[in-house]
């Protein structure tokens, strides 16, 4: 059994645009990421993040890796504690736009997966090369500045365990021991 792609609509939905209409400043990257994933997360990408899988089929499916990778820009861009952004996939509709899960009642992932993807991500490298290419399309479309997407991004990719996964975690003891 494969690893089963991301595929959301390239074409905007009624709603969507009326989203993307109110974003202006404030929601540029959101409509940024939302009209642009699928150059972002092409054929080619997904199928480099899906080398981070090992080929025996053993265990869980997991999440479509390209799903995951666009969670992994929307938690460093809203500084999202692993919690945080799984329960924003359900209550802004922001996140469920530009993850195509509008209308979800249920999280698109759980803690523990985004944790498991960002580990693997910076395992492998691709936390650079995910990030790299969000800058390169965004210089491509030049909807905005894009020298600030990297800066906006980072604490997502950083590969101090202490920046993404344990935000959010309440501990009494020295944080070195949690």
């Amino acid at each position: 059994m494969g690893i089963v792609r991301w595929t959301p609509p390239q074409q905007v939905s009624e709603q969507e645009e009326r989203f993307l209409e109110r974003m202006g400043q404030t929601g540029k990257l959101f409509a940024f990421l939302r009209r642009h994933r699928h150059e972002l997360l092409d054929e080619g990408f997904q199928k480099e993040l899906e080398e981070m899988y090992r080929g025996s089929g053993a265990g869980k499916a997991p999440v479509p890796p390209g799903l995951m990778a666009m969670a992994t820009l929307l938690q460093g861009y809203l500084k999202a504690s692993d919690a945080t952004m799984v329960e924003l996939t359900v209550f802004d509709l922001r996140v469920q736009m530009v993850l195509d899960c509008l209308g979800n009642t249920e999280p698109a992932f759980g803690q523990a997966t985004l944790r498991e993807f960002r580990q693997r991500l910076i395992r492998t490298q691709m936390d650079k090369r995910l990030l790299e290419r969000t800058v390169e399309v965004a210089a491509r479309q030049r909807e905005f500045d894009w020298r600030k997407v990297k800066p906006a991004l980072k604490v997502a990719m950083d590969s101090r365990p202490l920046e993404g996964a344990f935000r959010g975690i309440r501990c009494t003891r020295p944080v070195w021991r949690c």
